[in-house]
């Protein structure tokens, strides 16, 4: 008889489906066609029949046991797993109940915790309104009482004349003009100096993007003896996001494999939350940005602000919004405007998948914004000051080729896994000890850095009692009993607050992700307006409870013509896979026993996940060509 398991496969891929979907249309998929399995011969007498009798038996035996073993391990999940999330979570809203005003996070957190807009406000009001006020002394010798020159900043914040971004004002060369001639009734000789001393004290925005230092300032080159696998260059580059912030990121290519003005593939590795770009590079031969490299590809490290290369800027008060609207925006255009044109295909892990796809589908909200019947009228005047105009949006959708993410929820379930509930009691625990970041970092350093203890950590973070852990399956990493500790050492990072609690905030209200500016636009929700025309590519592992394959549900929404589900057992189904190079597709793939970090690292990743995403990415560059752009041949990258 055919393998049960393998015919159901083919039949229908094994993805639970929330009890809300179970009524919607079903995603049409193309399942693959697992391994053959040797069959028995049928039987051809009542003799043959009965020679097999007497092994009946120990086949009942054998099921029985698997029977018993299942239901051990189900009784094991229960008590260490179950029972546990139920505990917090009831713990959790009782203690809750004790404390008001839920502040715009929608969470119980402390008001000297986290300042509100208003404070926020003020504060950088506050400064600006300094320096104005010494310039116009020094050009024009008259006294503007600086209290005057801040409220009346913080009116044309409210206003929307100028933009507050986190906590500083930055101005362009017309908003200063405004100020001065027409609020502050300066005389308009004076503002060609105004202008001078307000470029050498680089508050406007145009300074930081015509008088900055280069953008490439640094390289480094690793060759075959370090590396033990081929020849790289690192090329360092800085870009300055409209607002003014500083963004660094790095680009990796394999020396003897491209040339300036080649039309080999361009990609954007994006980390997930609490990791730098390091998870896309943790040693030479754990490394997915080499293995790009390798292949001839120009390979993009990006780095989130106050992480990674952008150590030293660490801001307290970003969120996932901050990413989406400034800082990858900011670096992709960069690697578009220098390559002449040139798109890239975004890669993201994690929270990495959900900033880009995010990224894109508010670009597509833009240009669909005043037909969208669910967002209020005053949802969107505020989408309209913080989005980019229609033609800007425009322009960006045609640097994005595809986007291909790995374990990058959707939504989250808190009675799902005990990791849901403990995660929120952070903003009771951030109250209390009065945190102002995420310290996951910090608390896995000091497990590791004594001996005894260092032992017990990295052997919980190795095993799998009942489900408990939400990071990796143990039996992917066999092989390095070491991966735990360089994961912690060199990729893990501690997280502003604001970028923690926006997480919280999807985890307690299980919605999916919303904005957290008074808009409260929330992405999961509007997937149907995503631009059809860009490919997405989805991978989820069967075992990851951060991203859990409940989230497929979620690629009915999209608009796309071609929509597949691939569930993946073994290595040899990758051979049963074809990736078509249509650009309107929703492709999911379902890779048995992975967990999170089983997408980028271990047994599974060598195996199943890189391999297809090389197919991915040439099919999904599909030869492109700068002769498709017509445009000029393009300068060195």
């Amino acid at each position: 008889m055919k393998d049960t398991k393998a015919l159901k496969a083919q039949i229908s891929p094994p993805i639970p489906q929330p009890a809300a979907a179970q009524n919607t249309p079903q995603i049409s998929a193309t399942p693959i066609a697992m391994p053959t399995t040797t069959q028995t011969p049928a039987p051809k007498s009542i003799n043959h029949r009965l020679s097999v009798l007497p092994g009946l038996p120990w086949q009942i035996a054998a099921t029985a046991a698997d029977r018993l073993k299942s239901v051990g391990k189900s009784s094991v999940r229960f008590l260490t797993n179950d029972l546990i999330t139920r505990w917090f979570n009831i713990t959790y809203n009782s203690y809750s109940r004790f404390y008001e005003g839920q502040l715009r996070l929608g969470l119980p957190v402390s008001r000297e915790l986290i300042k509100t807009q208003e404070e926020l406000r003020s504060v950088a009001a506050g400064k600006l309104a300094l320096t104005l006020y010494h310039i116009f002394l020094r050009v024009t010798g008259t006294r503007i009482p600086r209290h005057h020159i801040k409220y009346t900043l913080i009116s044309d914040i409210e206003a929307g004349n100028i933009k507050l971004t986190e906590n500083v004002i930055m101005l362009t060369r017309k908003q200063l003009n405004f100020l001065t001639v027409n609020r502050f009734k300066i005389p308009a000789y004076f503002f060609t100096d105004i202008l001078e001393e307000a470029t050498r004290r680089r508050i406007l925005i145009e300074t930081l993007k015509t008088n900055r230092l280069p953008a490439y300032f640094d390289s480094e080159i690793e060759e075959n003896t370090q590396t033990g696998r081929g020849d790289y260059e690192t090329v360092y580059y800085r870009d300055y996001t409209d607002e003014g912030k500083e963004i660094k990121f790095r680009r990796l290519v394999s020396i003897e494999d491209v040339t300036s003005g080649d039309t080999r593939p361009s990609l954007v590795l994006v980390p997930g939350f609490t990791n730098n770009s390091n998870c896309y590079d943790l040693t030479n031969h754990q490394s997915l940005a080499k293995d790009f490299a390798d292949k001839g590809h120009w390979v993009y490290l990006f780095d989130p602000r106050g992480m990674g290369i952008n150590q030293g800027k660490f801001d307290p008060l970003y969120t996932v919004d901050t990413l989406i609207d400034h800082d990858l925006p900011t670096v992709l255009n960069f690697i578009y405007t220098r390559s002449k044109n040139k798109p890239s295909i975004l890669v993201g892990h994690s929270m990495g998948g959900i900033i880009s796809e995010n990224m894109v589908l508010t670009w597509s909200v833009r240009q669909h914004l005043n037909s969208i019947d669910s967002l209020t009228s005053q949802q969107k005047a505020l989408l309209n000051q913080i989005l980019p105009s229609s033609e800007v949006a425009a322009e960006n959708l045609k640097q994005v080729r595809a986007i291909i993410s790995l374990g990058s929820p959707k939504f989250f379930n808190r009675s799902s896994h005990a990791i849901f509930p403990l995660m929120l009691w952070l903003n009771h625990l951030a109250r209390v000890f009065h945190l102002r970041q995420v310290p996951v970092k910090n608390f896995l350093q000091t497990m590791m850095r004594y001996p005894g203890l260092s032992d017990v950590t990295q052997k919980l973070l190795n095993s799998d009692i009942g489900d408990l852990n939400f990071i990796l399956c143990p039996e992917n990493h066999r092989t390095n009993k070491v991966f735990t500790k360089q994961y912690v050492n060199k990729v893990l990072e501690s997280v502003p607050l604001g970028l923690g609690f926006q997480f919280l905030k999807a985890i307690y209200n299980g919605e999916g992700f919303k904005r957290m500016d008074q808009s409260r636009f929330n992405y999961s929700a509007h997937l149907h307006l995503f631009p059809k025309n860009i490919p997405v590519f989805h991978f989820w592992g069967s075992k990851d409870p951060l991203a859990s394959t409940d989230n497929i549900q979620f690629s009915k929404h999209y608009p796309h013509r071609s929509k597949k589900i691939f569930y993946i057992e073994k290595p040899q189904d990758i051979e049963k896979i074809e990736i078509s190079s249509r650009r309107s597709q929703v492709v999911d793939f379902v890779i048995e026993g992975a967990n999170h970090l089983d997408l980028l690292y271990g047994k599974l990743a060598e195996e199943i996940v890189k391999p297809l995403l090389m197919k991915i990415v040439e099919q999904a560059w599909d030869n492109w060509s700068y002769e498709d752009n017509t445009i000029e041949s393009p300068e060195e990258e």
